[in-house]
């Protein structure tokens, strides 16, 4: 590190004195300007008579370096000004003791816009010029100790000063970061929140919307065909079905979206009684929030969607199961049979994620999903999910059906 480097300010010096606690920038300056007219008024009065050239010319030097650390704030030269304003003071307190003032001022300036070492070899040239000013005098007076003293307390002030500036700076710079963080967590949040009201209203149109077209080609076959009255209004009725299975669907995306959810017992025997499927829940019944209601949910209504869709006649079979610290949910398809596409579920769509948006749902909500084919040649859909504390109920009213 080069010499000048090592005193130039790390930052603009907060004023002189009691100034630098005054926020006004023009108010500050009045301030400085204002201590530096006393400081000259205090030296000139009591300077005494017959003191020389020396004394007023170490004061209008010290009063000169004052005016330069009023203008300049930053750079080497503050340095300069703090250097010169020490000395003068410390050369005019030879004469009259008031000159200290100045000493003092300046070391306090050092200690506040320089590091502890190099605020010390600044605040040293009062205690120096002291000394040389002395010399002709013969032995050094007892104002040497006042000096050293003086610019002592200055370091000490300003050391402290510096100390206080730091600290309310950093407080406001962890309040900064802080604020920015909650800014990007809200953003982040609501970010979220938009992705996953888009994928609950994609799976709910997906679901719906699809096998509502499915089912309008029917009845628009049906209708070119002249077939009979009683297969139309079948498949109209059909269709009416799946719309209001739709809806309710809907309703209950919105609900878990506003944190509430029908029981999870329920949808899944509408689920499955629509799909002609068995449905077992084992273990203890535990209370679940709207978000694994949710995720399970739509796990089983997709990997029912999908046996029926591949595996139309097999058998399905979903299994619920509380432990407790997690429910595992198990939806097993036998080996499908050569037999036509009849079931009215594998006329309906996907809820339009697929086994990796299945994956990913459950692994948004802590677990794990595994699928693969089975022992007995059909396939296997298992998804394992953590269960808070805090969401867990005390009922036991788990049933087989």
């Amino acid at each position: 590190m080069s010499i000048t480097s090592r005193f130039r300010p790390a930052e603009d010096h907060p004023g002189i004195g009691l100034s630098g606690m005054i926020r006004d920038p023009r108010a500050r300056v009045a301030a400085m300007l204002a201590g530096l007219g006393v400081s000259i008024w205090i030296n000139v009065v009591t300077l005494p008579a017959g003191a020389g050239i020396v004394a007023p010319v170490a004061l209008a030097v010290a009063a000169l370096a004052w005016l330069v650390l009023i203008v300049v704030t930053r750079g080497a030269r503050v340095a300069a000004a703090v250097a010169v304003m020490c000395a003068a003071g410390a050369v005019l307190a030879a004469t009259e003791a008031n000159g200290l003032i100045f000493t003092g001022v300046a070391a306090s300036i050092a200690a506040v816009a320089f590091d502890p070492a190099a605020a010390l070899v600044l605040a040293m040239a009062g205690p120096v010029a002291y000394c040389l000013a002395t010399i002709p005098h013969g032995p050094f007076p007892g104002r040497l100790l006042a000096t050293a003293a003086v610019t002592l307390a200055g370091l000490v002030a300003g050391a402290s000063r510096r100390e206080i500036d730091q600290r309310a700076r950093h407080r406001t710079l962890v309040a900064t970061e802080r604020q920015r963080a909650e800014v990007a967590q809200a953003e982040a949040d609501l970010a979220g929140e938009r992705n996953r009201l888009g994928r609950e209203l994609h799976d709910v149109l997906a679901h719906t919307l699809g096998a509502l077209s499915i089912q309008l080609t029917a009845i628009d076959t049906l209708a070119r065909t002249d077939a009979p009255r009683e297969k139309l209004v079948e498949q109209i009725e059909l269709g009416h079905e799946l719309v209001s299975t739709g809806l309710d669907e809907a309703r209950q995306a919105v609900r878990a979206l506003r944190g509430g959810s029908a029981p999870l017992a329920a949808q899944l025997e509408r689920l499955c009684e629509l799909h002609q499927a068995d449905l077992a829940l084992e273990g203890g019944w535990q209370a679940l929030d709207a978000d694994v209601t949710l995720t399970l949910y739509r796990l089983v209504q997709e990997a029912l969607t999908n046996a029926a869709k591949h595996a139309p006649a097999s058998s399905v079979s979903v299994r619920v199961c509380f432990g407790p610290n997690d429910v595992t949910v198990q939806v097993a398809n036998t080996r499908p049979a050569e037999s036509p596409d009849t079931s009215p579920a594998s006329r309906a769509s996907g809820g339009g994620f697929g086994l990796q948006g299945m994956r990913e749902r459950v692994e948004q909500a802590g677990g794990a999903l595994q699928a693969g084919p089975a022992p007995d040649g059909g396939w296997r859909v298992t998804a394992r999910i953590p269960c808070r504390p805090g969401n867990l109920g005390d009922r036991s009213d788990g049933s087989n059906r």
